[in-house]
């Protein structure tokens, strides 16, 4: 393994690091001001995946590399969708936990009940879930359709 491979693994994992990063924190994605400044980092960080694809910097199969690198913007939008599903088809805002306590955001504060607590935890399995499924089939259909 050569000294570019090394960088280059860093790189994505600290690109999928980040997404979980998005995935505990999603509180903040409630606020628009948050949302709208993670999505343009989020749009960034997934434009280096394009330029390391066109630079011929990649160990994965075409395009692979920048839906690893898009995951963290893929994520973020797939959390956000949740949230105003869940307020949309239950007519509550949902809150998340984790490990049986309501999770604040880096910059919200969590304002949920616990009375609700199992309503919460489904929440909190999809919201959890749910990115790391769609990234992960995505990543399988272009393994298998285009390697």
């Amino acid at each position: 393994m050569t000294l570019s491979e090394v960088y280059f693994y860093i790189i994505i994992i600290i690109y999928q690091l980040f997404s979980m990063v998005i995935i505990t924190f999603t509180e903040d994605l409630k606020d628009d001001k948050y949302y709208k400044r993670y999505l343009k980092i989020t749009f960034l960080i997934g434009f280096l995946g394009i330029i390391m694809e066109l630079m011929n910097w990649t160990y994965f199969c075409p395009f692979n590399c920048t839906l690893l690198t898009f995951s963290p913007f893929l994520t973020l939008l797939i959390s956000k969708g949740i949230i105003e599903f869940y307020k949309k088809v239950f007519k509550r805002e949902a809150f998340q936990m984790q490990w049986g306590r309501l999770s604040d955001g880096i910059w919200i504060k969590n304002n949920g009940d616990l009375k609700n607590k199992g309503y919460y935890g489904w929440y909190s399995v999809n919201i959890g879930s749910f990115p790391i499924f769609i990234i992960t089939a995505i990543f399988l259909l272009i393994e298998k359709n285009v390697c």
